[in-house]
């Protein structure tokens, strides 16, 4: 990716330092979105829609793309740039940001990470965000595939801990669920790549949900059937060790996690499942 040499906002004209009026317009607006609540994230979506690119490389933002921008202070008329914004509005901002940093205790940071990068959609394998739904006193935050035309639904942040402890305690409370033999590999991949691809194409057009929800059904049973089985006992009983470690939890253990679990499945039928590390899929019917 290209640096910027100045900063998004600036441009030279006539040998000058100049404000890049159709830049600085976003730039007062992710001064005025972020202060308003919204997420980093949430700004770059709305700027990739807009059509201007932050650097020549690439037509998206991304939420270090924002941040660079709440930083700077040169928005306010530091180091001979002009001013772009008031510098209320800039203090404004970044007292918000400085608030978040300071109000999350490193665990929850760690435990945000962990569930970012390991949760996945279990209908259109897209990755699963974590984002703002509601702001103020409403203010609420869910997990939500990222794929725009995915049907799946998002998991209010609060339930889907409540959801990871009570599986957590329930594989605990009968280890016997961990014992199922693994699928490590499927014997035949070309029919089952091309059904995946024909259910994407699908969710990118007009679509009929129920449709795609059996296409996806279906394509899960041919990779059972076709699958080759692995003994997985040593790791199995190294997740029954680990879990008899702890008593009932009253919220998720991120060592705990970390040693046992390989993914998470949020927002299908049943909200979620958990994939263990020896491969043995969980999950908490939803009645």
């Amino acid at each position: 990716m290209a640096n910027r040499y100045l900063a998004f906002g600036y441009k030279i004209a006539d040998g000058k330092l100049c404000v890049e009026e159709t830049e600085a317009e976003l730039v007062k607006a992710a001064f005025t979105l972020y202060a308003a609540g919204k997420s980093y994230s949430q700004i770059a979506e709305r700027f990739t829609l807009s059509g201007i690119r932050y650097n020549i490389d690439s037509d998206k933002w991304n939420k270090n793309m924002v941040k660079r921008i709440i930083e700077n202070d040169k928005y306010i008329g530091r180091n001979g740039y002009p001013q772009i914004i008031e510098e209320k509005l800039y203090n404004k901002a970044n007292k918000t940001r400085l608030a978040k940093n300071i109000n999350k205790p490193p665990e929850k940071t760690e435990l945000d990470n962990f569930l970012r990068t390991h949760s996945e959609c279990p209908i259109c394998s897209s990755p699963i965000k974590r984002q703002n739904q509601c702001y103020g006193e409403n203010k609420s935050v869910a997990y939500k595939c990222t794929n725009s035309v995915c049907p799946a639904k998002s998991v209010k942040e609060n339930r889907l801990v409540n959801l990871i402890t009570e599986l957590l305690n329930m594989v605990a409370d009968d280890l016997s669920l961990a014992d199922e033999p693994v699928i490590t590999a499927i014997a035949d991949s070309e029919q089952t790549d091309d059904m995946a691809n024909d259910i994407y194409i699908k969710m990118l057009t007009e679509y009929d949900k129920d449709e795609v929800l059996a296409d996806i059904y279906e394509l899960a049973k041919i990779k059972f059937r076709n699958s080759i089985k692995t003994d997985m006992s040593a790791v199995t009983e190294r997740i029954k060790k680990e879990l008899c470690k702890y008593g009932i939890l009253a919220e998720p253990h991120l060592p705990l996690m970390q040693k046992i679990i390989s993914k998470f499945y949020v927002g299908g039928q049943d909200e979620l499942s958990i994939l263990l590390t020896n491969g043995k899929l969980i999950t908490r019917s939803v009645n």
